[in-house]
């Protein structure tokens, strides 16, 4: 059964998930949210990458899905995600990011929710309105990013280079690119998203949905991102 979160909302328990294409943000602003609340936040992303390293069966199929830019299986991830929301999901909620990607994931999320007695989710999407101009921007973006092979800090060479130039500030680490921020990998994650994203624009259009221009500078996005996914109390009255 879908449960409609806008009215029924409870600041006690809840789940707030963005939406958005590779690159739109949706770490940067999670985890900036993830600090406000002091709601813990998810990244289906780095729960499946850390998976993918384990020497299992589940793992090395992981890692040639992840290495060619495809999506993962939904049966694959709503159960990783099913199994980690029941065990561990705090009192006061969470944030997700990365999940749901699709429509079955989105109504396997519903019946999860829906089996605790939580509310449906407030569903932040940062939307790109300049199409192909903020998409070429976004795979520049990512195509620059290193990630640290020892702590997995992440840095861009763009943006926020180490000052250790090619290793990390932290530890000494290499930085390496992760084989899903090579230029073929992203392109072909923006085709998989552009195929799914839209019935799960429509689906959630009908519950707590917010639509953010997320081409904006990041200060901007989150000040509305707040408005919106803050305490109940708060964002009401936003």
């Amino acid at each position: 059964m879908r449960r409609v979160g806008g009215k029924s909302r409870q600041s006690a328990s809840r789940v707030i998930l963005f939406l958005g294409a590779p690159g739109s943000g949706k770490g940067t602003q999670s985890s900036w949210l993830s600090g406000q609340l002091g709601i813990p936040s998810l990244s289906t992303g780095d729960m499946l990458r850390a998976e993918s390293k384990r020497n299992t069966a589940a793992g090395l199929k992981l890692r040639k899905i992840l290495a060619s830019g495809s999506l993962v299986d939904d049966e694959m991830v709503c159960q990783a995600v099913s199994s980690r929301l029941r065990l561990e999901l705090p009192a006061r909620g969470i944030i997700l990011d990365g999940f749901p990607r699709t429509l079955r994931q989105a109504e396997c999320l519903d019946r999860i929710l829906s089996d605790l007695g939580i509310a449906g989710p407030v569903v932040v999407h940062l939307d790109l309105p300049n199409g192909d101009v903020s998409r070429e921007r976004l795979i520049s973006r990512m195509t620059a990013r290193r990630q640290c092979g020892v702590c997995g800090s992440i840095y861009n060479l763009m943006s926020r280079p180490s000052s250790l130039g090619m290793l990390c500030e932290k530890d000494g680490g290499v930085l390496l690119q992760r084989e899903d921020d090579q230029e073929a990998v992203i392109r072909r994650r923006f085709t998989e998203f552009d195929l799914s994203c839209a019935p799960l624009v429509e689906y959630y259009k009908r519950a707590d949905y917010h639509r953010v221009d997320g081409d904006r500078d990041t200060e901007v996005v989150a000040a509305e991102v707040l408005a919106i996914a803050g305490p109940a109390e708060t964002s009401a009255a936003a």
